[in-house]
């Protein structure tokens, strides 16, 4: 998941702020307009974070930005690769410290070393419904340690897995299949097995609305 939204050479904070928006908080944010230039300014003293905060604090594109960085950004602490880290890499001819050997094989301790910056991963977490999970976050696993604990969150998923059982979207009828597979997951001490049991023997899934002729 975490390379999965990552740019080609650095994270993508707000690719994977709008994930967690939208797939875990049921949030939605709409499409970027086709006047916005989108493009994150380039300074090689700064981190990923600092330039992505100068281009987004406009109040034109913080109106958005505000429901996807603040949780992109605790995301942080792995790099485009997905490894953790507590210092990013400035990866740019400036700033390189000890070329690459040539003959350096696969090996981690092979790559150029370059000057780095501290990773500021602390986010903020907001749309759980429970006050007591809002607030700041230290870093994606604090994050991660309250989606886990948001009934939102829970629901969410259970919603994204009737969808992809069933194949189409949910609705009113399908109220008590929802229902029941949620208390399943609950029932169970959190068992996706469960869940998916509770899905696939519902009277949604079994059954068909008959088509009018």
């Amino acid at each position: 998941w975490l390379i999965a939204h990552s740019l080609n050479l650095e994270t993508d904070p707000v690719r994977r702020g709008k994930w967690v928006r939208e797939k875990l908080l049921a949030g939605t944010i709409p499409d970027v307009p086709i006047t916005v230039d989108a493009v994150v300014p380039e300074d090689h003293h700064k981190t990923l974070r600092q330039r992505l905060d100068m281009k987004t604090r406009e109040n034109y594109c913080w109106n958005c930005h505000k429901k996807m960085n603040p949780l992109g950004v605790a995301f942080e602490v792995y790099d485009d690769f997905g490894r953790y880290r507590t210092q990013e890499r400035l990866e740019h001819p400036d700033s390189l410290i000890k070329e690459a050997p040539r003959e350096r094989g696969l090996h981690i301790d092979g790559r150029p070393v370059y000057k780095t910056l501290p990773v500021n991963a602390k986010g903020y977490l907001d749309g759980t419904g429970d006050k007591a999970l809002d607030g700041e976050v230290n870093d994606a696993i604090d994050l991660a340690e309250r989606l886990a604990k948001s009934t939102r969150v829970r629901q969410s998923i259970i919603r994204h897995a009737f969808r992809y059982f069933m194949g189409r979207n949910e609705v009113l009828s399908d109220s008590k299949t929802m229902i029941d597979a949620d208390q399943a997951y609950i029932n169970s001490d959190g068992s996706f097995d469960a869940v998916i049991v509770s899905l696939l023997t519902s009277d949604s899934f079994i059954y068909r609305k008959a088509v009018r002729k």
